[in-house]
């Protein structure tokens, strides 16, 4: 029986960019970092594997980054959207949504399009991270 979900994980062409940006501009922590080989060649069926796994935490949150040196992966589709199958975002939750997303945008943050309020009390943005990959953010503020 499952009783929860545990993390998300990506698979990432430039490590130390990737970490930095989950650090600096989201706030997580780096709390496991270790290579793997022969273990991860027999889980995935693919001899010879060699992988660095780094896990960023927030909260109870954690997103999990793969470096393969080997296999070595391949290149995302160019023009990625929301509607394509497979993981479409890595979802985080905020407080001060306005800020926070003046924030991102200070930092240079690309978002997909503009903040939303999806439904009364509920704001929303989607922007890129530090390798395209697309993440949320999202307010759920309480009603009066």
């Amino acid at each position: 029986m499952f009783t929860r979900m545990d993390h998300v994980a990506v698979s990432v062409k430039d490590m130390e960019k990737v970490i930095a940006f989950y650090q600096d501009i989201i706030g997580m922590e780096k709390v496991f970092d270790r290579t793997f080989d022969e273990p991860m060649a027999r889980l995935i069926g693919v001899e010879g594997t060699k992988v660095r796994i780094v896990h960023m935490k927030l909260n109870n949150s954690v997103v999990e980054l793969f470096d393969y040196s080997y296999p070595k992966g391949r290149e995302p589709r160019p023009d990625p959207l929301q509607s394509d199958y497979g993981l479409i975002h890595i979802g985080f939750m905020v407080e001060d949504f306005h800020a926070t997303y003046q924030r991102l945008v200070d930092r240079g943050v690309q978002f997909l399009g503009e903040p939303v309020e999806i439904r009364p009390g509920v704001w929303v943005a989607y922007f890129y991270g530090a390798e395209h990959e697309v993440c949320e953010m999202r307010e759920i503020k309480q009603q009066s």
